[in-house]
This record gives structure tokens, sequence and C-alpha cells, in this order.
């Protein structure tokens, strides 16, 4: 006599009751790390950019609204993955920066006129004088229509 759940069928049917949590917990995992990687890289990839002249900007701009975008689904599968503190802790703060470089190219980018005119200066300047003007002419938004109109 055979005793219930062992045989072929039996215990292939008990291995995958057994299997069936751990898979959907790796799963859930590997999946929370999958977006983890896409935020660092966007997060990465937007920081570069966004320190490039102004026609590249645009994608420092777009890659870091994808890395806030990514970050938040990385965080809440993070979290629903049950990972440890420390990843949650440090995709918070990844994510707090994600929004610092998100605001600073975002008005890098609204300000079209004023980052071309100090991009224009900087790339021209050849003395540390030069460098103070342009820092100055930035401080004052030249090239932002009311800025020309002291000069």
């Amino acid at each position: 006599m055979r005793e219930q759940g062992t045989g072929p069928g039996g215990s292939r049917s008990a291995e995958t009751r057994r299997k069936a949590p751990d898979d959907a917990a790796g799963a859930r995992i590997a999946s929370a790390g999958l977006w983890l990687r896409l935020f660092l890289l966007s997060f990465f990839g937007g920081a570069l950019a966004s320190s490039l002249m102004l026609p590249w900007k645009v994608l420092g701009l777009v890659l870091a609204l994808f890395a806030l975008a990514a970050g938040v689904v990385a965080l809440v599968k993070a979290i629903g993955a049950k990972l440890s503190r420390l990843v949650v802790l440090s995709t918070s703060l990844g994510l707090a920066a994600a929004l610092f470089l998100t605001a600073g190219t975002g008005v890098s980018v609204l300000l079209w006129p004023v980052t071309q005119n100090y991009e224009d200066c900087m790339s021209r300047a050849l003395t540390l004088q030069a460098r103070d003007d342009c820092q100055e002419g930035l401080q004052r938004l030249e090239g932002f229509g009311q800025g020309n109109v002291g000069r």
C-alpha cells in the first residue's frame, strides 16, 4: 500500500506547495532588485547628463524624472519584499537626492536663456576675474529679459 503524498505525483505536489511561497518571495526580491538597479542607473545617468551643456541637460532632466518614478517603485517593492532596513533607508535617501537633482536640473532647463548665457560666458572665460564676472551675471539672471536692461 502506498502512503498518501508519496510517489511520483504526491511528492511533486508537496514540493510545489513548499516551493510556491519561496518562489513568490524570490520573485518579489528579484523585482525589487531590478527596480533598484533601474533607479541607480537612471539617477547616476541623470547626474552625469545634468552637468553637460544645455541641450543635453534636458536628457538629464528626463533621466532624473525617471529616477524619481523608479525610486518610488523600488521603495515600495523593497518594503513589500521585506528587504533590510539599510536598503529601504538608502533608497529613501536616494529618492531625496533624486528630488534635488530633478529640481536643480529643472531650474536650469526652465531658465534656458540664463543658463545658455552663463555657459557661453564660462566657455570664453580664461581668467579667474572673467569666471567671477560670469558668476555675477548668473546671480543677476542675465539673459532673462530684464537682466540686460541695467547694462
